[in-house]
């Protein structure tokens, strides 16, 4: 293969490529799934992503598409097992949707984000997570998977700091709304500390913070916090991530994430970065001791 990848763009780029592959000649599911003597729900499954395929299914497979070509079969396959491989987040119970946005994040070259109530789960400390993860707010947020989210996020966050401190590090650029900033989650000693973790963050040369200031007006996130991941090169498209109460949702297609896009790049361009938003960040630290 041309470029390392990870499980997650492997599985993206393998059941598009293998729903192109039939698409483009005509068969249907049904029939392509009766030749393999599968299930077409298991069809489904593999062209959606739900599910992995092996190596030897996929090289099956391609007997059906007519795909003969020696290099072509073997990059399939090497896709396939790829995608395979097991990752720490796939032991949680956690959502479909949030293991794969987790598994896309531990891969993209570009993570960005709106945040309009909290700091971004990368960026906070434990002390904040902890207080975000307050007895009233799990009775408002009723957690069915009895995952610990304090756990997970922490997982997190150690991908992403050991890569930033890696040979080719991510960029981060993350917008967050300045009435974030002024809110004291856990008190104002836990607050303090979570603006000089911010601040110290924002020193890394692939880190940059956005404050969107209260007087900005109507914008584009109004809508909601989102995360956006982008990957290296121009093989794959962004990927966006909502999270809910009620549900997560991972948005792949390029017609609905091409919206996110254009909102993050507005709220980039319209809020307070570089020293303008640390100056920000120390101004809501100031304005936190002085009670």
């Amino acid at each position: 293969m041309t470029e390392p990848v990870g499980p997650a763009i492997a599985r993206l780029r393998l059941h598009t490529h293998l729903r192109e592959l039939r698409e483009s000649q005509g068969h249907t599911a049904s029939a392509v799934a009766k030749k393999m003597r599968w299930s077409q729900s298991k069809l489904n499954r593999i062209e959606n992503g739900v599910v992995t395929i092996q190596p030897i299914e996929v090289k099956a497979l391609l007997e059906v598409y007519d795909v003969r070509d020696p290099a072509e079969v073997e990059r399939l396959m090497d896709l396939s097992e790829i995608s395979r491989e097991r990752r720490w987040w796939r032991e949680e119970k956690l959502s479909q949707e949030f293991k794969d946005f987790v598994a896309f994040e531990s891969e993209a070259s570009g993570l960005y984000g709106y945040f309009a109530l909290f700091i971004p789960g990368l960026l906070q400390t434990p002390q904040y997570a902890e207080a975000l993860s307050s007895p009233a707010i799990k009775e408002a947020v009723a957690d069915s998977t009895g995952m610990n989210l304090t756990e997970v996020r922490r997982k997190r966050q150690q991908t992403l700091f050991e890569r930033l401190d890696g040979r080719r590090p991510p960029t981060v650029n993350m917008a967050i709304d300045e009435a974030v900033l002024l809110r004291p989650v856990g008190g104002v000693e836990v607050m303090t500390a979570q603006l000089d973790h911010l601040l110290a963050v924002s020193k890394r040369p692939t880190v940059r913070l956005t404050v969107v200031p209260l007087d900005l007006g109507a914008h584009g996130g109004l809508g909601g916090t989102f995360e956006l991941l982008e990957f290296a090169g121009s093989h794959d498209d962004d990927v966006v991530f909502i999270e809910t109460p009620a549900d997560d949702f991972l948005l792949t297609e390029k017609t609905k994430t091409e919206t996110f896009r254009k909102i993050m790049e507005d709220l980039l361009s319209s809020g307070m970065s570089g020293t303008h938003a640390t100056e920000e960040i120390n101004k809501a630290r100031r304005r936190l001791r002085k009670g």
